[in-house]
């Protein structure tokens, strides 16, 4: 997710969700939304485009164009309508990193069901309503903390990092092949290797990376 302002004109989120050119509207907003996410989910971001968002709800590019300006602001609307979809309850009498460890693990589940949003970023971007409201629910997460609000900013854009790693590489599993590792020239590796037990990394590593780099970032006791 990323914080911009449309450089010309009403953002999408500004105008009518019916287009309002041309002859009598006859899409909306949202209809465009879910034709461009399942083209996201079948083939990829690769394979959304105007041309086959419009083939998909089966009309000319042209149309398209009185409702949706430019790709980018059709990622905006495919992102906000997928982050409608984030649900976090927040926890009774959890402390702020925990509740950022819960923001965090509901958000990450949304970036696995939905992997073309890990690379949704416009050019130029004009948040919606949904996207807002998930910096909101950070901001708030923290809104206790003696930080400034250049520091929270800060650490949000971090939480978002982390959980979009952890995401792809769920979306995406890396195999690595160490085969050509030497024992002679690289013993380390060779112990590590041999001492590490098979199966998958532990799974508290995504809560423990959220919590060491954000409580170093805004813990009220550090620097």
């Amino acid at each position: 997710m990323k914080v911009g302002q449309q450089g010309r004109g009403p953002s999408i989120w500004a105008r009518p969700q019916r287009g309002a050119r041309g002859p009598s509207p006859e899409y909306r907003l949202a209809d465009i939304a879910a034709a461009a996410i399942r083209l996201a989910s079948a083939g990829g971001l690769a394979a959304v485009s105007m041309r086959a968002v419009a083939g998909e709800l089966e009309t000319t590019a042209s149309t398209l164009y009185r409702y949706v300006a430019s790709r980018d602001e059709l990622l905006d609307l495919m992102v906000d309508t997928a982050m409608a979809g984030f649900s976090h309850t927040p926890e009774s009498g959890a402390d702020w990193l925990g509740e950022l460890v819960g923001i965090a693990e509901a958000t990450r589940s949304l970036y696995v069901a939905q992997p073309w949003l890990l690379d949704a970023v416009p050019t130029s971007s004009a948040p919606g309503p949904h996207t807002l409201a998930w910096f909101e629910h950070c901001l708030q997460a923290v809104a206790a903390l003696d930080r400034t609000t250049l520091q929270k900013m800060e650490a949000v854009g971090v939480l978002n990092g982390v959980i979009m790693l952890f995401a792809r590489s769920a979306a995406a599993p890396t195999a690595i092949d160490f085969g050509a590792v030497d024992p002679v020239r690289h013993p380390r590796l060779t112990a590590a290797l041999t001492g590490a037990a098979p199966g998958r990394p532990t799974a508290d590593l995504f809560e423990r990376t959220i919590r060491a780099l954000l409580g170093g970032l805004l813990d009220d006791r550090a620097g």
